[in-house]
């Protein structure tokens, strides 16, 4: 019986001990890191989040818990130990033995256009006997964007060309970089970047490509951001992807953009506009910034948000699925003497229906675009 009894007294001890080196040290050599695989996908692709848990003392961990707040555009698929107690909460559970490394992949499907950051995670663990829980929280520092997918080229053609026409019929020119107009002989003070070097090889010289004049003029783009119920949010969604392929195609084609919107940028908190963008290069930047447009009630109207006047050679383009006469009034009176596209997503067939109380204005033109 004494026996018995001093194994007992010493499996108690033993039972507290480890309870007391629990409470101490389940933490402490405990890593969670967690990472997105890439910086950016674009809406409907496929991306992954990488877990990475380390356990380096010897306290096993046989139920450790990591969770974090992940917004529901983000669609994970049912994965093993991985529950979802709501839309926007992730909880996926580990058993780490001692002095282990774990790492998961978790993929998920990019439902939606947004900017998206998991600042802290939280930790769940409990002790070898399973009765205790301990909680805590490491912070983390990953973010990632999901850009707007591309309006098919035929569905695009028809504001873009309306862009093209308008700004063919400025009359202010310039060098355009895209036009070759033959060669002359290098002069000090010319730009490195149009030493032709293949001609330079073969005569022995340093020659630079001349280029053509063409129309140089920036194209002003306003995006309109009001939300407007699931159907209203649904278009200014489509009005994003409608203002980024257009800038895609305005970009590589050479022409310089200032783009303004209503909406906030979710990301700085700040007001949401690109004064100037130019280039190809700038595109996966200019994508990211519209990647971070908010929407919401309330909001100033967009025209209100031009830095200036506009001139006779000034061509804006309203995107906005808002048909109210008092916008098309405040877009007219922006555009003054210069030129006004206005771009409206609409539902399918609704055009001709939406045609009928609609107020045209002398100074803008109107392109419908179904979704």
């Amino acid at each position: 019986m004494i026996p018995v009894l001093i194994a007992a007294v010493l499996l108690l001890g033993a039972f507290r001990i480890l309870l007391l080196l629990y409470d101490h040290f389940w933490q402490k050599g405990l890593g969670c890191e967690i990472q997105f695989t890439q910086d950016y996908a674009v809406e409907d692709e496929t991306s992954a989040l990488s877990e990475v848990i380390v356990n380096r003392k010897l306290l096993p961990l046989p139920v450790l818990e990591i969770s974090f707040h992940m917004d529901r555009r983000l669609q994970f698929g049912d994965g093993q130990n991985a529950s979802l107690s709501d839309m926007t909460y992730r909880r996926d559970v580990f058993a780490a033995a001692a002095q282990q490394k774990i790492t998961r992949r978790l993929e998920f499907k990019c439902a939606g256009r947004g900017y998206f950051r998991i600042s802290e995670a939280g930790l769940t663990a409990q002790d070898l006997f399973l009765s205790r829980k301990y909680v805590g929280r490491t912070p983390q520092n990953t973010d990632f964007y999901v850009l707007p997918r591309p309006v098919p080229t035929s569905q695009i053609q028809i504001p873009y060309a309306r862009i093209m026409g308008a700004i063919l019929s400025r009359k202010r020119v310039c060098d355009d970089p895209f036009e070759f107009g033959g060669l002359r002989e290098y002069s000090q003070g010319d730009p490195m970047k149009y030493i032709n070097w293949k001609a330079t090889a073969r005569a022995g010289k340093l020659l630079i490509n001349l280029h053509e004049s063409t129309l140089s003029q920036q194209v002003t783009l306003l995006i309109d951001m009001e939300a407007g119920g699931l159907s209203g949010d649904y278009l200014n969604e489509a009005g994003i992807r409608v203002a980024c392929s257009l800038a895609e195609r305005l970009l590589t084609d050479g022409v310089e953009l200032g783009l303004y919107s209503n909406g906030g940028d979710v990301q700085s908190g700040e007001a949401w506009k690109l004064e100037s963008v130019s280039g190809a290069g700038s595109l996966l930047f200019l994508k990211k910034k519209l990647t971070c447009l908010g929407s919401g009630t309330g909001l100033q109207p967009v025209t209100g948000l031009l830095p200036k006047p506009c001139g006779e050679d000034d061509l804006l383009v309203l995107i906005s699925r808002n048909l109210r006469t008092d916008l098309g009034e405040a877009f007219s009176a922006a555009v003054a003497k210069g030129h006004g596209i206005r771009v409206i997503p609409c539902g399918l067939g609704t055009t001709e229906e939406n045609q009928k109380d609609f107020v045209q204005f002398r100074n803008v033109e109107t392109v419908w675009m179904e979704f």
